[in-house]
């Protein structure tokens, strides 16, 4: 129990004396990913919880990429094969030399002195070129420092509790190497972060341009098929214009009509008149002359009507307009004169001076014929003015339905245009934010480590020597729990419900040589042979007749013959005559007499012993003290149930290293119901050494005074038995003396 821990505590020993001591080294970043400021709002930004835990999680596996850490290993090999010799604060001594000497010359070669970017690129140049050359299996091979699966065995990255800092910790047996490694990581590490973010954000930012110049060119379409339908159609602006002619159209109606009203009205006064005109009058107003005046005269006022008429619409030649105006209203009041002087010339003809002044009906005839030319002329005008404003509104009605068309396909792409725009300029201004908040700030830049980490040889010679202990501990219980063997006198009894009348030690090749073996199989048989003589002086008042035992087994070959020799040899020894019945030949016994009966078909129905013997040999059952029977295996063979109940005790013998099984159970179902009173008991045979104790005591062995006096404590006994015997002899000798 003991050598096992401590062969385990002395492996660990000296497998750990050589240790190399090991150096640790810490950052801190600030992220802001929790609470950092952004640009799209004054306060600090907020982020939920999830949000924020996988933003988290993103940080740190970029950290923990393959590009990410074989790019450090890379980087960290390039700082040290441009070193012209070992820096303790980049590499120590030892570790520089030992890579330098397994470093191939061609790899030397491509060394650029003092320009690392150089020396990296070609390193990194010479990795891909394959698989099989040296930096490449350098990089992806475990190599104790610049190995992809070395490098994050020895990385830790984790976040600080709850806050925006994450904190970047490495392991490693070179101080220098230790430091560096982490300064490189950090450096790769934000440069990495950063060109994921902010390429995202590019791709975003160059979605919403394409898009925006798409917006642009429909919008630039559609205004200029407005501009080309407003070219084509003479069109300045089309409401005000139309609204201007809805106005105008509006003024020329009431003033129509009311030309229209002052016509009607002088037509009608005129044909009044004409029909109070006496016959000479009208003969007068016939003249040829006079009608050739009157047309002339509503030619006249046509033609200035038209004029005026004109001169609204042309602003340029306003002044020309004018002039003709006033030409044309000279001539039409000098032919107005010329036509009152024709009438009343003709008149004069035929009348006195003072039958023309008397006569105002055809003065009034007169004025009314001017008013009524007059009105005439602004009557045909305004008709052509009518049919104009008819053919304009015709003309502009169905233009105002392609107007708006046009219209509205431009205020739709105007919107798509502005809403992009406003997604555009979000963007850039998110892009803004990403980069101020990728932009990562070292807190606490990893320091250079003085002092190693605490050795684990301790605990480890500790925990190897708790485990030397544990491990056959819990495998002793773990076995004596799944084992099912009777192997003690207790378990024996629990499994199979009878007595232990007696054990018997197993000895083999492993028992220790300080034991006296000899004494402890003579005690345990005479536990036996005591309990058997203690029955039988306990029933000699009684008839005068052997004791009857019988000896069997539930299986063959479990020492029932060896066992049954010794008790028989033991008794004779102390003076008693016994026989022993056997189906087998015994090798001969001291002092003891050998009976072997014949198993045949009425075997079975033996009731007592001296069925079992012949005629002529019955006699000797009788004289002797003790009668033995031995039965074969009860699981195999047939017996006689019937002996059991005609015997004074019986004894089934078991070895203690069998499992005791349900067909042992019901083997011995019958004799027990035919032994109720008298149960068989058992001799379990083959007990370990040390279960002798609990029947004989101490067992006979030399033991060394250390032995004996640890024994002793752990037994709480302090005083040893030649102590009380010599104690007694002192008290013996002083009552003597008085």
């Amino acid at each position: 129990m003991l050598l096992g821990p401590i062969i385990l505590f002395c492996a660990i020993f000296f497998l750990t004396k050589d240790e190399p001591k090991v150096y640790n080294s810490f950052t801190s970043i600030y992220t802001g990913l929790a609470s950092g400021s952004s640009l799209t709002s004054l306060e600090s930004s907020k982020i939920d919880r999830v949000t924020t835990m996988t933003a988290f999680d993103n940080l740190i596996n970029i950290v923990k990429l393959r590009s990410t850490i074989e790019e450090v290993g890379l980087r960290l090999f390039t700082s040290h094969m441009i070193l012209e010799e070992p820096n303790p604060e980049v590499i120590s001594r030892e570790s520089y030399y030992e890579l330098m000497n397994s470093v191939p010359d061609k790899i030397k070669k491509l060394v650029v002195k003092n320009d690392f970017d150089a020396t990296y690129k070609a390193f990194v140049n010479y990795k891909i070129q394959n698989n099989q050359n040296y930096i490449y299996k350098l990089i992806e091979l475990d190599n104790t420092y610049y190995g992809f699966e070395k490098i994050l065995k020895e990385l830790t990255v984790r976040r600080k509790n709850l806050s925006d800092m994450i904190e970047i910790s490495y392991s490693a047996t070179d101080p220098g190497i230790c430091q560096q490694t982490l300064v490189i990581l950090i450096n790769v590490f934000i440069k990495n972060y950063a060109d994921v973010k902010i390429n995202q954000s590019d791709a975003i930012l160059r979605y919403f341009q394409d898009q925006l110049n798409l917006a642009q060119e429909k919008l630039d379409l559609a205004e200029d098929e407005l501009l080309q339908f407003n070219k084509d159609n003479n069109i300045i602006n089309y409401y005000e214009q139309t609204e201007y002619i809805a106005s105008q159209k509006e003024s020329f109606d009431a003033k129509f009509n009311e030309i229209r009203m002052e016509y009607a009205s002088a037509a009608a006064v005129l044909k009044v008149l004409e029909e109070k005109l006496s016959v000479q009058q009208r003969r007068v107003i016939t003249n040829s002359k006079v009608l050739e005046l009157r047309d002339q005269l509503a030619a006249v006022n046509i033609e200035k009507a038209l004029k005026e008429y004109q001169s609204q619409f042309d602003t340029i030649n306003q002044q020309l307009y004018i002039d003709e105006i006033a030409e044309l209203s000279t001539e039409s009041t000098a032919l107005q004169n010329q036509l009152r002087e024709q009438v009343n010339k003709a008149y004069f003809m035929s009348n006195s001076i003072e039958g023309v002044e008397s006569n105002s009906v055809l003065t009034q005839w007169l004025e009314t014929v001017i008013n009524l030319e007059s009105s005439e002329a602004k009557l045909v005008i305004g008709e052509q003015r009518k049919d104009e404003f008819r053919s304009t509104i015709t003309e502009y009605a169905p233009k105002g339905a392609q107007m708006k068309r046009l219209e509205r396909k431009i205020a739709i792409a105007e919107r798509e245009y502005l809403s992009i725009l406003e997604s555009l300029n979000l963007a850039k201004l998110k892009q803004q934010n990403v980069e101020l908040n990728s932009n990562l700030k070292v807190s606490d830049p990893p320091l250079y480590p003085n002092k190693s980490l605490p050795s684990k040889r301790k605990i480890l010679l500790l925990v190897g020597l708790v485990i030397g202990f544990i491990i056959p501990a819990a495998l002793i219980i773990l076995l004596d729990f799944i084992d099912q063997s009777l192997k003690t006198e207790k378990r024996a009894e629990e499994f199979t419900g009878l007595t232990v009348a007696a054990i018997y030690p197993k000895i083999g090749k492993k028992v220790s040589r300080s034991l006296d073996i000899d004494n402890i199989k003579a005690r345990a048989i005479d536990v036996l042979a005591r309990k058997l003589i203690l029955s039988k002086e306990t029933n000699k008042a009684q008839e005068q007749k052997p004791d009857t035992n019988i000896v069997f087994s539930i299986l063959d070959e479990e020492g029932k013959s060896t066992i049954l020799g010794l008790l028989a040899e033991r008794l004779a020894d102390i003076g008693y005559k016994v026989l022993v019945l056997s189906d087998e030949k015994y090798t001969r016994l001291s002092n003891v007499e050998v009976y072997e009966y014949v198993i045949n078909d009425s075997f079975h129905k033996c009731e007592v012993i001296t069925d079992l013997m012949d005629e002529a040999d019955r006699h000797k059952c009788y004289q002797n003290d003790f009668v033995f029977v031995e039965i074969p295996g009860i699981l195999q063979n047939s017996f006689p149930i019937n002996l059991f109940n005609g015997t004074d005790h019986s004894f089934m013998v078991t070895r203690a290293n069998r499992a005791w099984t349900k067909s042992d159970t019901n083997a011995i179902k019958d004799i027990l119901s035919f032994t109720e009173d008298k149960k068989p008991q058992i001799l379990l045979n083959g007990v370990e050494i040390e279960e002798m104790e609990n029947v004989i005591g101490d067992l006979p062995r030399k033991r060394s005074f250390i032995r004996r006096f640890v024994k002793n404590v752990i037994r709480l006994q302090f005083f040893s038995k030649d102590r009380i015997n010599g104690s007694k002899k002192k008290q013996k000798k002083k009552q003597k003396k008085r």
